[in-house]
């Protein structure tokens, strides 16, 4: 069957995209601090604000704090404080209680600074005025707080925050940049991807089992997609698809050591770090090198010095951006049909079928960096040279099948998580993801003592891509794909 007739059959999975949560929001320090809440007079809150942010420096930082809050909206363990301590002088009605976040005077500046609003006795109705803010001698309660310094990821902490210290408010439309993707910026990435997914992560396997059954590499295949061009297209979705490229680690190993479209290498029944190849002949890192080796060309290109083109690897490397051109050669991986890299010449000997030199994929001259803004669909989580190779090659995303996580991924930053209906009544009507476990060190799952990294997006790295996970229906984590050899390797 020729490559083409291959993408022809393709029969998309049928599942659903979910976001990889980051590592910042599974592993997130809870950091508090010492805060004042000072009782003042409700008719002179914006004189009490004036006052403080004339005397110290507002930190913008604290905006998911309230700065007032009414008695009923204060934890009932402040309330009881409070009540405890106030005399039943029958002016709380008349008050309301202002956040004094650090850094912060000692208690007798601010008492001087807000002693001109503190509250006092009801005053006759003819005499409530804006002007009326504090009685003689009056002084302001001041009562210790602990405040979150660091926004709610959702609406569930920020209850939690306020039923246990400060009134928090929780804003989905300006989250932390740097623990999460913006709503807006995941949202609109998840709705381009999600609705031929399915296509992406069925090829990305027929690769995988393409350079599988070559005998020069293990189960794993990449495909690289141009949002830019599915946008613009309404009919074939492999129209798209700027470069597919499967496992070759064994392709340097003495011919001997090979066996060439005979099935599974003998060597990936077990895992030897001397026979594994470097991490250049990952599919990820081979899919990059045939990306890049269009970036550095205008018209033309050498094939990457990586291995072998497989015919699929090959029928899109030398796609065009014409119709399809038919491509004769046979699929089915035997020596033969295998393309040998030939780096002294602007081709790959090809056994059968038309040489397109054009490639759809932009040369650098035309602007671009390597893989900036292209997504990439694999077939098992990234090792962490892989994961790494995703933020330097400048992707958008990165999707794997959640049957397909690894013990040495580095995209997965939490044990598994299992989609469910929306209970957290938040009435999003959006599916929520909650985790088998919820306790102690997320970071590290207790059953095989693996770290997760989150390495997609990473506050302290200087690109950070959006990670998926593609839950097929009907498949459990349990029947993964690492377990079907049992042989952890780094993908």
């Amino acid at each position: 069957m020729d490559a083409q007739a291959v993408i022809d059959s393709v029969k998309p999975l049928a599942g659903q995209v979910l976001p990889v949560k980051t590592v910042q929001e599974t592993q997130a320090p809870e950091e508090f601090a010492d805060a004042y809440a000072a009782e003042v007079n409700v008719k002179c809150a914006s004189k009490v604000i004036k006052a403080l942010d004339s005397k110290f420096n507002r930190d913008t930082s604290l905006n998911h704090l309230r700065r007032f809050a009414k008695r009923n909206q204060l934890p009932e363990a402040l309330q009881s404080t409070i009540s405890q301590n106030q005399n039943n002088n029958g002016h709380s009605a008349h008050t309301i209680f202002v956040l004094i976040s650090p850094p912060t005077a000692d208690l007798d500046t601010l008492q001087t600074l807000l002693a001109p609003f503190a509250p006092g006795p009801p005053a006759p109705e003819e005499n409530h005025t804006t002007e009326a803010c504090s009685s003689d001698n009056a002084k302001i309660p001041f009562y210790p707080v602990r405040i979150p310094l660091q926004p709610p990821l959702n609406a569930r902490q920020a209850e939690k925050w306020t039923k246990a210290m400060w009134p928090v408010i929780f804003n989905p439309a300006a989250p932390r940049a740097n623990v999460a993707p913006p709503p807006q910026i995941l949202n609109r990435a998840l709705d381009s991807i999600k609705s031929r997914a399915g296509f992406y992560m069925a090829l990305a396997l027929i690769v995988a089992d393409e350079a599988e059954h070559s005998g020069l590499g293990r189960r794993v295949g990449a495909v690289i997609v141009d949002p830019a061009v599915e946008e613009t297209i309404e009919a074939e979705w492999d129209e798209a698809v700027v470069a597919v490229a499967g496992d070759a680690r064994y392709s340097r190993l003495e011919k001997s050591e090979l066996q060439l479209g005979q099935g599974p290498n003998p060597a990936s029944h077990t895992y030897n770090a001397d026979l594994e190849g470097g991490p250049e002949l990952h599919a990820l890192m081979r899919a990059v090198d045939i990306v890049a080796c269009r970036r550095r060309e205008d018209n033309t290109a050498s094939a990457p010095d990586n291995g072998y083109l497989s015919p699929l690897e090959s029928h899109f490397f030398y796609q065009s951006d014409a119709p399809p051109v038919t491509d004769t050669t046979d699929i089915s991986p035997i020596p033969e049909k295998l393309q040998k890299i030939d780096t002294t010449t602007s081709h790959c000997t090809k056994s059968a079928g038309p040489a397109v030199s054009k490639s759809r994929i932009r040369p650098r001259t035309l602007g671009g960096y390597l893989c900036t803004d292209l997504d990439v669909y694999l077939s098992r989580e990234p090792c962490l040279c892989c994961s790494m190779g995703v933020l330097l090659s400048r992707f958008r995303s990165v999707v794997f099948p959640r049957r397909g996580r690894m013990v040495s991924g580095g995209i997965a930053s939490e044990p598994v998580v299992s989609p469910i209906c929306d209970n957290d009544n938040d009435d999003d009507g959006e599916i929520d993801a909650e985790p088998i476990e919820n306790t102690g060190d997320k970071s590290r799952d207790p059953q095989n003592n693996r770290k997760y990294y989150g390495l997609h997006w990473r506050k302290e790295l200087n690109w950070r891509a959006l990670g998926f996970e593609f839950v097929e229906d009907g498949v459990s984590f349990e029947m993964g794909i690492e377990g079907e050899t049992g042989v952890a390797f780094h993908a």
